[in-house]
């Protein structure tokens, strides 16, 4: 049984708009990044509205997210905190600006205490596989983040990296059937 998965990115916080890696640092969401998740939820709920769980990051960015999206959707149900889609752990990268120069010690695994590439993407693969095995047949929508999404694409093709665009509040289409990705979609945001 296919089981869909959305995994939406939250929306933005001032780290993001200051360029500042978070990671799991748990930054609250900001104006823009409320009315970035609503315009998501209004899209949600004319193009694809009917989900059956919703799950959240433990991180405050994810849950606040996964709350508007639930009350724009009218989802009545209990929304699930999961450990497993928290953000990628970046250790003393966390709160240094993105540029160049520390993006290429991300992307070689060269910062103390960052989740190493490999590890993040089999946790993140290996996290919506047991969540399409948890809930068959059903629709998944998931506010999570930028890393653990791309986490589980560069996982799944080589036309992903880490460097990737993706858009705060964006959503990418997950199709799991039988344990193996049959179909995906990354990156839509408000213009598509």
């Amino acid at each position: 049984m296919e089981t869909i998965i959305l995994l939406v990115r939250h929306g933005q916080t001032d780290w993001n708009q200051k360029r500042l890696i978070q990671g799991r640092i748990n930054n609250p969401l900001n104006e823009e990044g409320i009315k970035q998740v609503k315009e998501v939820g209004k899209i949600l709920k004319e193009k694809d509205p009917n989900w059956d769980i919703i799950i959240a990051s433990p991180l405050d960015r994810a849950i606040h997210s996964a709350n508007i999206l639930a009350e724009e959707l009218n989802y009545q149900n209990e929304i699930i905190i999961n450990n497993d889609v928290i953000e990628r752990e970046f250790g003393k990268a966390e709160g240094q600006l993105i540029c160049d120069e520390i993006y290429n010690k991300i992307k070689n695994d060269d910062v103390e205490g960052l989740e190493k590439s490999y590890e993040l993407q089999d946790r993140a693969y290996n996290a919506l596989i047991k969540i399409a095995k948890q809930y068959p047949g059903k629709k998944v929508l998931i506010a999570t983040h930028s890393h653990f999404i791309k986490g589980f694409f560069t996982k799944i093709s080589n036309e992903f990296t880490f460097t990737s665009p993706l858009y705060n509040a964006s959503r990418n289409y997950v199709y799991i059937n039988n344990d193996k990705v049959t179909k995906y979609i990354f990156n839509l945001n408000e213009n598509n």
